[in-house]
């Protein structure tokens, strides 16, 4: 196959692009440095939503376990998430570890797949700067939005998405250069970007998928080999409609119909308002591409390639769970270099400017990463978790807090309580407070007097199966938070041996909703086996009755006493 026609005069698909061998080497050894700074740690820490951490482990541990995920558990994020997890747990066992390891393997075919598109349309340190823009991102130990130390590992599949949605618009809107590889690389890569994308999260995918459109309208290397790049395109929709993503589709529409599309304008808009110096510097870039179309200085496709790069990414933020961040905008930061390299004496500080979004990025991760790696080796200012499967997590030392307050029981406690919750009506417990009532609920099924089964668990999140080894139950959904739809009974407790009530819950919304709907097929078929300080133990198994669910209930979201935050280590 011939190579499309590149560029416009004054630059743009001009020659020397970077050499493979040292674009790989130079971008290579930071990425490796990256990768040594989390995997070297001998713990992985959780600072923020470790229940989100949790789902992803929970997920893997279905997998494991052979469950089929749409199927035998419901989600309407892609199996690949859970995929990569679970080909941890094949490395290094089941742990948390094991999550780490999956976001190593997708930085390594981020690299690649950033190098193959760079090296044909960079020199070679804007080449290196883009690569390390795109793997860097996917390996910080932090959402896209929150603050470097802000240790998650949750919603990683953003960080995902937003790295390869950068290749992709690289690849679709700057063209390459004659002199390097061969247009079936983009192809390729494009193709497999977009299938990842597809099984990562469908918003990701559907946002790939405009990008080619537009580039098949405004891009000449892509209209030059359009009729390969509708048959990738082909081949990548029969794939995306086939009948075995049918339990996928349902999954997402299920979520789309419990409210999980974010369709609030002013929402949206009070999260952009709140961050418009963010955003700035983008609309800046759009404004200098905009006035240099009409100086003749830059085709019409550059303001046009930059206007669909930021609504795209505009309208996927729009459906995150994050309030600000965009970072496939940084692509337009190559694209103003590619047409104004060379041009004039301006040209050089212009180029460090516009080189200026993609360092700021890489120092932004490279932070993150650095400061993981100090903060894990500072055992003394972490609990650490030292027995289940959950060994080796670790979260913030935390001194006794509100819910320490109220560990005697006393009336006035448990009206000081009420008050709280009723100034704080979204009462979340902190890493460390979560992670002690997971243990008590631990300690609670292996105690000797329960024997091992299936477990359901009326929070957000289901992560005891993988802590305790047990096989997790068919049926439910792997996440149930805000927007998670109810799911019949029959469905959720089929597979189940026990349920576990939380007494303080990780989203009380959810847990009081589920407790409603279901407290008719509890009561027929889940008699209370007992109560702890955290949580209602509930069985199949032939037990006497503790108390009624109504009062367990009524406790749960009034007067019942709060677990301490004890040290977990």
């Amino acid at each position: 196959m011939a190579l499309a026609e590149s560029g416009c005069a004054g630059g743009e698909g001009a020659g020397g692009r970077a050499p493979p061998a040292t674009l790989m080497l130079l971008a290579g050894l930071p990425m490796l440095a990256g990768a040594w700074l989390l995997l070297s740690s001998d713990l992985v820490l959780s600072h923020e939503m470790t229940w989100d951490f949790l789902y992803n482990i929970a997920g893997a541990w279905h997998l494991q376990n052979g469950h089929i995920l749409h199927v035998d558990f419901h989600e309407p994020l892609g199996a690949l998430n859970f995929e990569l997890t679970w080909l941890g747990f094949a490395l290094l066992g089941p742990t948390p570890f094991a999550v780490i390891a999956g976001s190593v393997m997708v930085a390594a075919g981020v690299f690649f797949s950033a190098a193959l598109a760079a090296m044909r349309r960079l020199p070679l340190w804007p080449a290196v700067l883009f690569v390390l823009f795109a793997g860097l991102l996917t390996l910080m130990p932090a959402n896209v939005g929150d603050k470097p130390n802000a240790y998650s590992f949750a919603m990683a599949y953003n960080r995902y998405g937003w790295s390869l949605l950068s290749v992709l618009a690289l690849i679709f809107f700057l063209p390459p250069s004659r002199s390097v590889g061969d247009d079936r690389l983009d192809l390729v890569n494009a193709i497999a970007v977009l299938v990842a994308l597809y099984y990562l999260k469908i918003t990701y995918f559907a946002a790939g998928l405009l990008f080619l459109g537009v580039a098949g309208a405004i891009s000449p290397h892509v209209r030059a080999r359009l009729p390969y790049w509708a048959i990738a395109a082909g081949l990548v929709l029969v794939n995306a409609f086939a009948p075995w993503n049918y339990d996928y589709y349902f999954d997402i529409l299920q979520a789309a119909n419990a409210g999980a599309v974010r369709n609030s304008l002013s929402f949206h808009l009070n999260n952009f308002f709140a961050h418009a110096e963010g955003y700035a510097p983008y609309a800046a870039a759009l404004a200098l591409a905009v006035w240099m179309y009409a100086r003749g200085l830059a085709p019409a496709r550059l303001p046009l390639a930059i206007t669909t790069i930021l609504a795209v990414g505009v309208l996927v933020l729009s459906q995150n769970h994050q309030s600000h961040g965009l970072p496939v905008a940084i692509v337009a930061a190559f694209l103003l270099y590619d047409q104004i390299r060379g041009r004039s004496a301006l040209a050089a500080p212009a180029l460090l400017a516009a080189m200026a979004f993609p360092l700021f990025s890489i120092g932004t991760s490279a932070f993150s990463l650095a400061s993981y790696h100090l903060r894990a080796g500072h055992v003394e200012l972490l609990q650490v978790v030292n027995h289940t499967r959950l060994k080796g997590l670790a979260v913030p030392l935390e001194r006794p807090g509100l819910l320490a307050a109220f560990a005697d029981g006393g009336q006035t406690n448990h009206a000081l309580l009420n008050w709280a919750r009723a100034r704080r009506p979204r009462w979340e417990l902190s890493p460390g407070e979560y992670v002690e009532t997971l243990l008590e609920a631990a300690a609670l099924l292996q105690d000797g007097r329960h024997p091992a089964g299936a477990i359901v668990v009326l929070d957000q999140v289901n992560p005891l199966p993988f802590m305790l080894g047990w096989p997790p139950p068919r049926g439910g959904t792997l996440w149930s938070g805000p927007a998670a739809a109810i799911l019949p009974a029959s469905n959720v407790f089929a597979d189940a041996n026990y349920v576990l009530i939380p007494k303080f819950s990780t989203y009380g919304a959810w847990t009081d909703r589920a407790q409603l709907e279901y407290r008719g097929y509890l009561a027929q078929n889940f008699p209370i086996r007992e109560s702890s300080q955290s949580w209602v133990l509930l069985s199949r198994q032939e037990a006497p009755r503790l108390e009624s669910l109504e009062r367990v209930r009524r406790e749960a979201v009034g007067t019942t006493t709060p677990p301490a935050a004890m040290p977990i280590r």
